[in-house]
């Protein structure tokens, strides 16, 4: 069966049985439709297990698991979590590795598989209207891992949120407890790990507007996680594009370093890379969400025009300068609660986690935000990388008040901050 259009199906056959009692046809069908779905959630339910205070779902027979690492990303690499599986039953998973940056982390079911799991769909594949469904503990109400389902529609494709490269949103009702925890098409295969929301008010609640990473961009980080334990993802050195595409379209680039790799391959300022990675560039966002999905070290091939010309280029991808975000709690004491990282164009600090009940939540700071600069007294100091930002929250006192400039997609906003009391170390 075809379950693409599901809600709509479902939704119309009911309108018509409503409408027309001679019609029994309509309600079988709608009752049909949803005994699909109903055998969908009840299969890929056995493969859900609630860590910590989040989701993460089984993916191999072999006990596999993937999750947020903002939800195990707590215990390193060899670590051990207590999962719980559906029943009820508690079980033990191992650490494999982690991928902070791109907010993903492998474990491993121990104990005697086969294990039921999910499998990995093409992510690719997805497209807008595709109805999808979420498996998750939303604020913790399941006791005994039976996963609350949400059942919603892909809303866009390959947005570009910093370290979710390339995500998936959706209008699936995702809450705090749905972080680690599955998309699922109606087929119930992964097309995704949930993970992200659009908040508004500084209310860690649903909007309607929820982001997961793809399972493609999981896929080529896999190696990685078995073979090191820690991902790395890819960045070209010494080359900016522009905020603006280029009319004709592609993603246009301002800046090349000299001594930088891409110069010596020969790639110019005005050039307009139309093509990374076999896959369409539009905009200076889509470029860096297409990079963000590979690993360190691999070869990007770029298609350019110049002029009339078309050209090929094979840049290698080097490590990120600051794999690792840093925690923003000043020496003084003054405490933030976000946890930053230089981002992909070093022109800012990518915020990667606001800390719940923090100055920063209660500001309205997202995750995804791009930090450009803090304002104190009138003066604006930039903090184009983590480094920098550090610095500058370093000279803070506990109940001093500064105003971020803060890039969110394509507009800059300006948000005032009173400084809080850094918590005390546990």
């Amino acid at each position: 069966m075809v379950f693409k259009s599901f809600l709509t199906l479902l939704l119309t056959a009911l309108l018509a049985a409503s409408a027309s009692a001679q019609d029994p046809d309509a309600l079988n069908k709608a009752r049909a439709l949803e005994r699909d779905l109903m055998q969908v959630i009840d299969r890929t339910s056995q493969c859900y297990v609630i860590i910590g205070g989040g989701s993460g779902i089984v993916v191999s027979p072999d006990g596999d698991i993937l999750t947020n690492h903002h939800v195990a990303g707590d215990r390193k690499v060899g670590e051990t979590w207590t999962v719980m599986r559906p029943g009820g039953v508690f079980a033990t998973a191992k650490v494999i590795g982690h991928d902070e940056r791109g907010d993903i982390s492998l474990l491993k079911l121990e104990g005697k598989g086969p294990f039921p799991y999910v499998e990995l769909a093409d992510s690719d594949a997805v497209q807008v209207g595709d109805a999808v469904v979420a498996l998750g503990n939303p604020f913790g109400f399941s006791k005994d891992a039976s996963p609350h389902v949400t059942v919603g529609v892909v809303s866009a494709t390959h947005r570009f949120q910093q370290g979710y490269s390339d995500a998936i949103m959706t209008d699936v009702a995702i809450n705090p407890g749905n972080s680690g925890g599955p998309l699922l098409d109606l087929q119930g295969r992964l097309i995704g790990i949930n993970g992200r929301i659009a908040v508004r008010f500084g209310a860690r609640a649903n909007t309607g507007v929820g982001y997961a990473i793809p399972t493609n961009q999981i896929k080529d980080f896999i190696p990685q996680f078995r073979e090191k334990g820690i991902v790395l993802h890819g960045q070209v050195t010494g080359l900016v594009l522009a905020e603006t595409p280029d009319p004709k379209g592609g993603a246009r680039i301002d800046r090349v370093s000299p001594t930088s790799e891409a110069a010596t391959l020969g790639l110019k300022a005005g050039d307009v890379v139309v093509e990374a990675d076999g896959r369409a560039v539009g905009s200076a966002a889509r470029f860096h969400g297409i990079v963000g999905t590979i690993p360190a070290g691999d070869k990007l091939p770029l298609v350019v025009r110049r002029g009339d010309e078309t050209l090929k280029f094979d840049v290698t991808l080097t490590s990120r300068r600051d794999d690792r975000p840093q925690a923003a709690i000043a020496t003084k004491g003054a405490f933030l609660g976000v946890r930053v990282q230089t981002n992909a164009a070093n022109d800012g600090v990518e915020v990667g986690e606001v800390v719940t009940g923090a100055p920063a939540e209660g500001a309205g700071i997202l995750q995804g935000d791009v930090i450009v600069a803090i304002t104190v007294k009138g003066v604006a100091h930039p903090t184009p990388n983590a480094a920098d930002f550090a610095a500058v929250m370093a000279g803070f006192e506990p109940d001093t008040e500064i105003q971020l400039s803060v890039r969110r997609g394509t507009t800059t906003v300006e948000l005032p901050v009173k400084l809080g009391k850094a918590p005390a170390a546990r």
